[in-house]
């Protein structure tokens, strides 16, 4: 098995994990074209990620009209632990 695995699907649900797998390769850029091509020819295709296995970083790609978007990450937003201990007292 190849270090970046592939995972498209049409709804980002979250909820098909392994399912959503379709095979891996041994470097990005493979796994780049492999997307671009699913994206010509498969109309139901929405969403792709590329999964890199030695740094657990990946890529969230989008499919809009047959083009090929890469999601830019900020990150998640930084909060102290008093404002998230005050997030659970409220929420309760």
């Amino acid at each position: 098995m190849g270090r970046y695995a592939l995972f498209t699907g049409t709804y980002n649900l979250l909820m098909g994990g392994i399912k959503d797998f379709k095979r891996s390769f041994n470097n990005e850029e493979d796994a780049y074209k492999e997307i671009a091509q699913t994206a010509k020819i498969n109309p139901f295709i929405h969403w792709a990620q590329i999964f890199d296995k030695k740094t657990d970083k990946t890529k969230v790609f989008h499919i809009v009209d047959k083009k090929v978007i890469e999601r830019k990450s900020n990150g998640c937003p930084k909060q102290s632990a008093e404002s998230m201990v005050k997030a659970v007292i409220d929420f309760n």
